[in-house]
């Protein structure tokens, strides 16, 4: 059962990142009003590293920011 913030969360990513399933790590930073390197640092930020770059799937991010 998911927790009803998750969709609260997922929804608001949803109208900040229209029509994008990932986003870069400075913009999720961005987002939480924090430095990319404290997500980075984070051992349960869910980041995914795509090529040289890690991206952050909306769906894992705003389960992870109901937490």
């Amino acid at each position: 059962m998911e927790k009803a913030t998750y969709h609260d969360h997922l929804t608001r990513l949803r109208e900040v990142f229209p029509g994008a399933e990932m986003i870069s790590v400075p913009q999720a930073a961005k987002f939480c009003g924090c430095k990319p390197e404290t997500l980075r640092g984070n051992k349960t930020f869910p980041m995914k590293k795509m090529g040289r770059y890690y991206r952050v799937p909306l769906i894992n991010f705003a389960r992870w920011l109901a937490v």
